[in-house]
């Protein structure tokens, strides 16, 4: 009685196997390929202009400053605003240009600074020399 349930069984497996096909009767079965779909992605597009290499340029603060804009051309600098005065940037081809104010009326937290530029050339940050635990720091923005 085992054997001829166990025949049952796996001919009723092979039916349900072997059922699934074409209704051709000839066994085979029809499978249709496989479809994909593929999206292209389109490159994002973007209306900014590139930013400009190097420390030239004007620069708008991004924190509370009384510096209002600080413009490099190469050498020299100035900055307006409630500090308003001439400055020059020593080393600026460097990993780490320095740049000094001369203001008539000195600032005694924004006298020499340490520059970093991001590698993108869209901002800057001021470091400047202050006590041992460090000075004020400005962040600035390319404005042009």
């Amino acid at each position: 009685m085992r054997l001829a349930l166990g025949v049952a069984v796996l001919g009723l497996s092979a039916g349900l196997l072997t059922g699934c096909g074409g209704g051709d009767g000839g066994g085979e079965q029809n499978a249709s390929p496989a479809t994909t779909t593929t999206t292209s992605a389109t490159p994002e597009t973007t209306t900014e202009k590139p930013q400009a290499k190097g420390l030239d340029g004007t620069w708008k603060p991004i924190n509370d400053s009384p510096i209002a804009a600080l413009t490099i051309t190469g050498a020299t600098a100035k900055t307006t605003g409630g500090l308003a005065c001439p400055g020059a940037v020593a080393d600026a081809d460097a990993a780490e240009p320095v740049l000094t104010l001369t203001c008539t009326t000195p600032n005694e937290d924004r006298k020499r600074g340490t520059l970093a530029l991001k590698p993108d050339g869209s901002s800057l940050v001021v470091t400047w020399d202050g006590p041992a635990w460090g000075g004020v720091i400005d962040s600035f923005k390319r404005a042009d």
